[in-house]
């Protein structure tokens, strides 16, 4: 049985109603897409490449994350703080709701 206690469209209206309500300049990190974690990735994979993204995405990037290598060559985004995988946005409503 599948319950559903939000709707998808009530699900994204409250994500784009956080995001609105942030500071521009931290819209882009608050919440992680797919694209964002495989900049996060990129950078932790290779520190030394400046040409990933820019210095404070980078920086950002190796303070907050770490890798876990899950099998040989394959690798999954942790929160440095907590050691929990990331959640991007476009798995959220999945596993919250």
């Amino acid at each position: 049985m599948e319950y559903t206690f939000i709707s998808k469209e009530t699900f994204e209206t409250l994500l784009n109603n956080y995001l609105s309500r942030l500071p521009e300049c931290k819209q882009d990190k608050a919440l992680i897409n797919l694209d964002l974690l495989g900049k996060i990735k990129a950078v932790l994979l290779d520190p030394k490449n400046f040409h990933i993204c820019d210095k404070n995405t980078r920086n950002w990037a190796m303070k907050r994350f770490c890798l876990e290598e899950v099998v040989p060559g394959d690798f999954r985004v942790l929160v440095e703080a907590d050691n929990k995988s990331v959640l991007v946005v476009e798995n959220m409503i999945e596993i919250l709701c």
